[in-house]
Order: C-alpha cells, then structure tokens, then sequence
C-alpha cells in the first residue's frame, strides 16, 4: 500500500479522498486548484510511472476471476475457501443491467468504485464500518494470496489501457471474453491472479492521482473546462464483464435569465462490448433540459439502436428527464475534435 501511503506521509491528505456524491470541483477548497506544495507534486509524479507501467484494464482481473470460479466449479483447480469467497464478493460488485437499474444502483457502483476508499474509512476510534468497495476488496484478496504463498512481483502487463484522462474523450476497453487458469495448479493460479490484482489495484491508484490533479493529464486539452472525475465501472454481462469508463463534469449556470448558481452536469461514459462494439455517449443537463448524443462505431449495432430509437427517447421520459434533444451517430467522435459542443445546448 506504499502508493496510497506516501502522500499522506507527506503531510498532505489525498485530495480525491472527497465524499461520494460531491467530487471535487475547480476552485473548491477541498480540491486542489491552489496547488499542492511542490514535493507533493513531485512524489506524484514519481508514483504515475510505476503506476503507469503496471495498471490493466479492469476487465482482465474480472476474466480470470471468471475463468477460476467457473474452473472450481466443475472441479478442474482447486482454490482455498477464502480466497474463492473474496473472488465472489468482487464479482458481486459489478453493475448488473438485467435488474432493472435506477439511479441510486449507478450511484451506488460509483461509490463502490474503489474512488472514494479514503474518504470513506472510519476516523481513528469510532465510525461505521463502510461498505466495501472495490479497491478495499482487492486490497483484501491480495492479503489473502500472500498468506497462501503467492508472491507479489513487478509486472509490467501487455496491451495496456490508455491512461484514464479527465480532458481527453473517455476510452472504451475492448470486453475480455475468458481468462485462463492451470487445471490442478493451485500455487500458478493464485500467483497468477495476484498478478491481475495489483495490475487492476495501480490501475485504480493511477485514476485517483489523475482525478486528485497531482498527475500528468496527457489528455488533449480542449478550451472547455476538464472534466472532474473519471472512473471505471464493471458490468455484469452474463458469465463475462465489460468496464465502462465514465466522466462526471459540473459546468456554470444555467441558460440566460435562469438562476445563475444552477449547476449544469455533464456525463460521458464509453463502452466496446463485443455484442455492440465500441459506443460513447455525452449527456447534459441543462436548465431543466437534457441533451444526449450517442456514437456507435459498428453499423449493425447503430441499425438496431435506430430502430428503438422512440423506445430510448421513451426511456429518458420514464425517468423523468425533459429530452430536448437526442442524436445518434454513425461513427465515432473523432479523437483530436474537441468534445464540449456535444455536452450542451447547441441552441444557446
């Protein structure tokens, strides 16, 4: 845990470390916009490149998780009992869209993103004990994988996810269909799976120096304002998992004559499964009106989207939105255009 450590040592808390449901925005004084001291910046900085060279895509910890438990079940590998019973509370923290999600679901799996962790640990002699979220849970199963003998080793994994970006479009991850395992090879699949562990536990460590604002963004810069949290979530899809990466962005008031400290949200979130392909998606809301754009890559998966199209729009309805605009793209956005124009009124 020298990563999560570190700052704190240097005497400065973590600035991600702000409660769910209020991340942090430019010119709080809970954020960072003053600027850390200098050799806080700097201890940052040295952690992104190792974070960098050993982060994965979340996806890949979630297939091998798969592969084992599926494995054990039909009595190929044998695994300790508490490491199978941590495998299995990390599954059930994905997003599972066949249960008809709400918004406090989608709230919940943020505030279990493993984002938060440090704002969410009990002060020092008191406090509940707070729900588990997914960096604590693997924090806790790579306990687990030492006590059973794995060996924790630098491991600098292949085909590496973009670095999450607060500036740049959100960058779908290619869905993992299986993960591997060694029938009747305890001690490889539990080094194995450490190995996947501390893989996706940079990855998480790298997005919350990337939202703290005490990494390099090497993002695109845009003239709009960055966004103010980026972060992944797992999703439930059948027996596999697809990772969504989402940003969350609060922008000035509200249209002319409207209350000028009504807060305009913004959302993007990107998705490559292999059902659909890669699909982004930017939403606004507005002045009391919500403005969506959808891009879809794969002209199968836009011809389908297109024929539901009054079935969507019915959606936003349901949930009690006012849709004042939905556009759905053939394509993707391109990468170096900048990104504001399809998060808000293009009327005003």
């Amino acid at each position: 845990m020298l990563q999560d450590t570190t700052l704190a040592r240097a005497g400065v808390p973590p600035p991600y470390a702000s409660m769910p449901g209020k991340a942090p925005m430019p010119g709080d004084s809970q954020g960072i916009s003053k600027g850390p001291p200098g050799p806080v910046r700097q201890i940052a900085e040295n952690l992104q490149g190792p974070l960098a060279e050993q982060q994965a895509g979340l996806g890949n910890l979630f297939a091998q998780i798969g592969a084992l438990v599926g494995a054990r079940s039909e009595g190929k590998v044998s695994l300790p009992d508490p490491v199978v019973k941590a495998m299995q509370q990390i599954l059930g923290l994905r997003l599972n869209p066949s249960a008809n999600l709400s918004g406090k679901d989608l709230q919940a799996a943020v505030r279990l993103s493993g984002q938060f962790r440090e704002a969410q640990l009990p002060s020092p002699g008191g406090g509940q004990q707070p729900l588990p979220d997914l960096k604590s849970a693997l924090l806790s199963l790579k306990s687990l994988l030492q006590q059973f003998g794995a060996e924790a080793r630098i491991n600098r994994p292949a085909g590496q996810p973009a670095t999450p970006s607060r500036h740049g479009a959100p960058r779908g991850q290619a869905q993992q269909s299986g993960g591997g395992f060694w029938a009747g090879d305890t001690a490889q699949n539990l080094k194995s799976l450490l190995q996947e562990t501390d893989s996706a536990l940079a990855r998480i460590r790298l997005t919350q120096l990337v939202n703290s604002g005490l990494a390099k963004d090497d993002g695109p810069r845009h003239a709009s304002r960055p966004m103010d949290l980026v972060l992944e979530l797992p999703i439930a899809l059948g027996q596999e998992t697809g990772v969504m990466q989402m940003q969350v962005g609060r922008d000035g008031g509200g249209k002319d004559g409207e209350d000028e400290h009504e807060p305009a949200w913004r959302l993007r979130f990107a998705l490559d499964l292999t059902a659909t392909g890669p699909l982004e998606a930017a939403i606004s809301l507005r002045g009391g009106g919500t403005y969506a754009s959808l891009w879809v890559d794969r002209k199968e998966t836009f011809d389908h989207l297109n024929a539901l199209r009054e079935t969507m729009e019915a959606a936003f309805a349901d949930a009690g939105l006012d849709l004042q605009e939905f556009r759905l793209i053939r394509g993707l956005p391109p990468r170096t255009a900048a990104r504001s124009g399809a998060l808000i009124d293009r009327q005003s």
